[in-house]
C-alpha cells in the first residue's frame, strides 16, 4: 500500500466529521470532545484535533489518525481499512506488483482450499467407520453435509493428488496443507473446513480419529496470507441472519459443540475453536449484535477463558451472559445425552460468578474472600446500569458479609477491566497506570505554567520514571499534553489540588515498585549486601505508610 494512497485518504476525509458518524462530538475550545467507542465512561475523556487530525482518548490511551481510527472501530486490519476507505473516497488503489503477487497466491491458496475439500469429503463417503463415529456422535448426514466435513487419511495422498493436478510443493506448502517434511500436515483425522463470514475456506481444523502418541487432539491449519487464527470465528457464515435477527451470539469451543447444537436449533451460535477469545473476533462480533453468552466447558480451564472473555467483552461494550447446560462436560455432550434447548438455561454472568462463590468459595477463609471479590467486582464495575450496579453490590455485600460501602471504595479503585492474576501481571496493570498519571501531573503543570512542578518530581523518581517525564515532554507530544491540559482544566475546579493528589499518588506507585523489586531480590538471594536491602525497604515502607496515612 503506496504512501501516496495512505497520504490521499488522509487529506480527503475531515477526522471530525468522520468521527461524527460514531461519536457524539461536541466543540470544545480548539477541539472536539465525546464520549469514547472504545472503553465505557460516564465522563467524556474522547478528544479529536482537527489541526492535527488525530484522536486521544485520555481514558484508555486510545489514539491515532482516521485509519487508525476506522480499523478499531470496524475491527479491520490495515489493508483492509485502507481498501475500503479508498473505494469509498473513488481513489484508485491499482494494486502493486507485490500486492498483484499476494492476490495471486490468496486465490491460489483458495482454489488448493477447496480441491483438498472436496478430496476430504469424498474420502468419508468411502469410510463407514469413520462415518459410523460422527452417527454415534449424534451428527445427521444433512448435517455433515451443510458443515462438509470430511476425513483426512493416513499418509501423504493429498499432496500427491495436488501435485498430479499441477500445483507445486510451495504451493500446496503456502497453503498451510503440508508439514515441515513436506508430508500432509493433516492424517488419520475429521476434517472440518474453516469457511469465513466472506464464505471463503481459509483452513482446516483436523479432529484426531485413530490415536497416535504425542499428536494433539484437534490440529488447525498455520496462519497464512488468508488465515488469521486471531481473527476468524466458526461457524459465522451458518449463523449471521440468526445472530442478526436476535442480536446476540452464543460463544463456545469446538467443532462439534457448535455442529451438535445448530443441529437441533440453537443457530445463532459460533465457535473459537479451543482457542482465547481475541479483540478482533470480538470487533467483528461487535458488528451484527451486542449481546454474548458464554457456553464454554465446565471444566477449570472453561471458566478461566469465560472470565476473561467476559472482561474483554465487557470492555467492548456488549451485554454479557453465561448459557448452563447442566454437569455436562461440554455442549457436546449435553446434546449428544438427548439434551434439549428448552432446558438449557441462560443467566446474566455476573448471577452466574455469584453461584460460583456460593458454592465453591469457602467463605470463612478471608483470603478466599477476597478473592471472591477482586473476582466478581470488575464485572459490576462496568455495568452500563446504575440500579443493576446497587443491586448486584447488595447481593455481594450480603454473600460475602462485607459492608456495602467498603464493596463501593474498592468498585472505585478499579480504573480498566482486569483479571485477577499473580502479582507480577498485575503490576504491568499498575505501571500502566503509573504512565497516565505521570502524563496528567505534566499535562497540568504546563496548563498552570509551572515546570519547577515537574522538575520537583523529577528528583523524586528514579532514573526510569523521569525518562518517562521527558519522554512525555518530546515535542511531537505538545499537541496530546495541551489537549490533555485543556480536559484536565475542564474536570476540575482547583488544578493545583489535583496535583497534589496526582503526585501523591505517583508516589505511591513508585514505592510499591521499589518494595517489589527489593523484596524479589532477597527472594532471589543474589545479593551482597543484606543491610542495604533492608534498609531500603524499610525506607520505602514508610515513605509509603506516611502517604497513605496522609491521603
Amino acid at each position: 500500500m503506496t504512501e501516496k494512497i495512505i497520504q490521499e485518504i488522509k487529506e480527503k476525509i475531515d477526522i471530525v466529521e468522520f468521527i461524527g458518524n460514531y461519536v457524539e462530538l461536541k466543540k470544545v475550545g480548539s477541539y472536539y470532545r465525546g464520549l469514547c467507542p472504545f472503553h465505557q465512561e460516564k465522563n467524556p475523556s474522547f478528544f479529536v484535533s482537527p489541526s492535527k487530525q488525530i484522536f486521544k482518548c485520555f481514558g484508555c490511551g486510545a489514539s491515532g489518525d482516521v485509519i487508525t481510527f476506522y480499523m478499531r472501530i470496524e475491527g479491520l486490519e490495515f489493508k483492509e481499512a485502507v481498501n475500503r476507505l479508498s473505494e469509498k473516497l473513488g481513489i484508485d488503489i491499482s494494486k502493486s506488483s507485490e500486492e498483484l503477487e499476494d492476490f495471486k497466491e490468496i486465490k491460489k491458496i483458495l482454489e488448493i482450499n477447496k480441491i483438498a475439500m472436496n478430496y476430504y469429503k469424498k474420502n468419508l463417503k468411502q469410510r463407514e467407520d469413520v462415518l459410523k463415529y460422527l452417527q454415534n456422535r449424534g451428527l445427521k448426514n444433512s448435517t455433515i453435509e451443510i458443515f462438509d466435513i470430511g476425513y483426512a487419511e493416513e499418509g501423504s495422498h493429498l499432496r500427491d493428488y495436488l501435485f498430479n493436478l499441477g500445483y507445486s510443493l510451495d504451493d500446496i506448502m503456502e497453503s498451510g496443507l503440508l508439514n515441515e517434511r513436506k508430508e500432509d500436515k493433516f492424517q488419520s483425522r475429521i476434517m472440518f473446513p474453516l469457511i469465513d463470514h466472506k464464505n471463503r475456506i481459509v483452513g482446516f481444523t483436523g479432529r484426531l480419529f485413530v490415536e497416535k502418541e504425542n499428536a494433539p487432539k484437534y490440529l488447525n491449519s498455520p496462519e497464512t496470507k488468508l488465515f488469521k487464527k486471531n481473527r476468524f470465528i466458526y461457524g459465522l457464515i451458518y449463523a449471521l441472519d440468526d445472530i442478526q435477527m436476535k442480536n446476540e451470539a452464543i460463544i463456545t469451543e469446538g467443532q462439534f459443540d457448535l455442529i451438535l447444537a445448530y443441529q437441533e436449533g440453537l443457530k445463532n451460535i459460533v465457535a473459537i475453536s479451543g482457542s482465547s477469545l481475541t479483540d478482533n473476533q470480538l470487533k467483528i462480533l461487535k458488528r451484527y449484535c451486542k449481546k454474548l453468552v458464554f457456553a464454554f466447558d465446565n471444566d477449570i480451564a472453561g471458566f478461566k477463558a469465560s472470565i476473561k472473555a467476559g472482561l474483554m467483552a465487557l470492555k467492548e461494550g456488549f451485554e454479557i451472559f453465561k448459557l448452563k447446560f447442566g454437569n455436562y462436560k461440554d455442549l457436546a455432550e449435553f446434546f449428544e445425552n438427548n439434551g434439549k434447548i428448552d432446558s438449557l438455561q441462560k443467566i446474566e454472568f455476573i448471577n452466574y460468578l455469584l453461584d460460583i462463590i456460593e458454592q465453591e468459595y469457602d467463605l470463612e477463609n478471608l483470603e478466599k474472600k477476597r478473592e471472591a471479590i477482586l473476582l466478581i467486582l470488575p464485572f459490576i464495575k462496568f455495568l452500563n446500569d446504575n440500579i443493576k450496579k446497587a443491586y448486584y453490590i447488595q447481593k455481594l455485600s450480603s454473600l460475602v458479609k462485607i459492608k456495602e460501602d467498603f464493596l463501593i471504595a474498592e468498585l472505585e479503585k478499579i480504573e480498566s477491566p482486569y483479571i485477577t492474576e499473580p502479582y507480577e501481571e498485575k503490576l504491568d496493570i499498575e505501571f500502566n497506570r503509573l504512565n497516565i498519571l505521570i502524563e496528567r501531573y505534566t499535562a497540568i503543570s504546563l496548563v498552570l505554567n509551572r515546570t519547577d512542578f515537574i522538575e520537583e518530581l523529577k528528583n523524586q523518581l528514579d532514573f526510569e520514571l523521569s525518562a518517562i517525564i521527558e519522554e512525555i515532554l518530546n515535542e511531537g507530544n505538545q499537541e496530546i499534553l495541551k489537549a490533555r491540559g485543556d480536559y484536565e482544566n475542564l474536570l476540575h475546579e482547583d488544578l493545583i489540588k489535583e496535583l497534589e493528589f496526582i503526585k501523591k499518588e505517583i508516589l505511591k506507585e513508585f514505592y510499591k515498585r521499589k518494595i517489589h523489586f527489593y523484596q524479589q531480590l532477597l527472594k532471589s538471594e543474589n545479593f551482597s549486601n543484606l543491610d542495604d536491602i533492608l534498609k531500603s525497604v524499610k525506607f520505602y515502607t514508610e515513605r509509603l505508610k506516611e502517604l497513605e496515612k496522609n491521603a
